[in-house]
């Protein structure tokens, strides 16, 4: 949604690369769509403060676990 007015940000603010925007190969590969690569989320709720448009609204995932941080 946010590729056409915003060259979508998604692929740029994530840290850990959950947003990604690869070639739509459905459309011959001329037009992209958006990848959502979430076994990478580092659960730093960027996503969900940094969306222009709102459109992503970021949830613990169920269990409650995350990452394990050494040192927090």
């Amino acid at each position: 949604m946010n590729l056409a007015k915003f060259a979508g940000p998604e692929g740029r603010y994530c840290p850990a690369g959950v947003y990604e925007f690869v070639p739509d190969e459905s459309k011959g590969g001329s037009a992209q769509r958006l990848q959502i690569n979430a076994q990478n989320c580092v659960h730093c709720k960027t996503c969900d403060i940094k969306d222009p448009t709102q459109n992503i609204v970021w949830v613990s995932p169920e269990g409650g676990g995350g990452p394990n941080y050494a040192g927090m």
